[in-house]
């Protein structure tokens, strides 16, 4: 009896079993592929993504914490990194295309946010890409991008 006891107290307070599995990885797969096909959709959102899958909120948080980021920075890094690409395009080709029109299409829906978040992740303001050196700061941004 006693070690009936002892097996249920040490099953309370076993640390918790991980997370991580082949069924999660598989999970989390797909979850970052709904993601990547829309993360442009300004409306797009981890309630969404969650919905989407057929899963609870909290288990899509949870299926990010373990990996140490959130739904919320994934999608934000996805935008920023494809902002970035149509950027460096922008400046290469000199297409003069305005940056609110690549922060909409993106998926942000402030051009003052898009501009904020691009400066803290690349250390450059959207507009000062490809604007005096053309290859300082998108060599930069280019190094930034390869690095997510």
């Amino acid at each position: 009896m006693r070690l009936a006891v002892y097996d249920l107290l040490g099953a309370l307070f076993a640390p918790p079993a991980p997370l991580c599995s082949r069924h999660t990885d598989k999970l989390f797969v797909r979850v970052c592929s709904i993601i990547k096909d829309r993360f442009a959709d300004p409306d797009i959102s981890p309630c969404e993504v969650a919905a989407e899958m057929g899963i609870s909120l909290r288990y899509l948080q949870k299926l990010f914490t373990i990996r140490g980021s959130t739904c919320g920075d994934y999608i934000s890094s996805l935008r920023l990194d494809h902002a970035a690409h149509l950027i460096e395009r922008r400046a290469l080709m000199k297409t003069g295309q305005p940056l609110s029109d690549i922060a909409y299409a993106c998926g942000f829906r402030d051009y003052t946010y898009f501009a904020r978040r691009f400066r803290q992740r690349f250390g450059t303001t959207p507009g000062a890409v490809g604007a005096d050196d053309p290859g300082k700061d998108n060599a930069r941004v280019r190094a930034d991008i390869g690095q997510s």
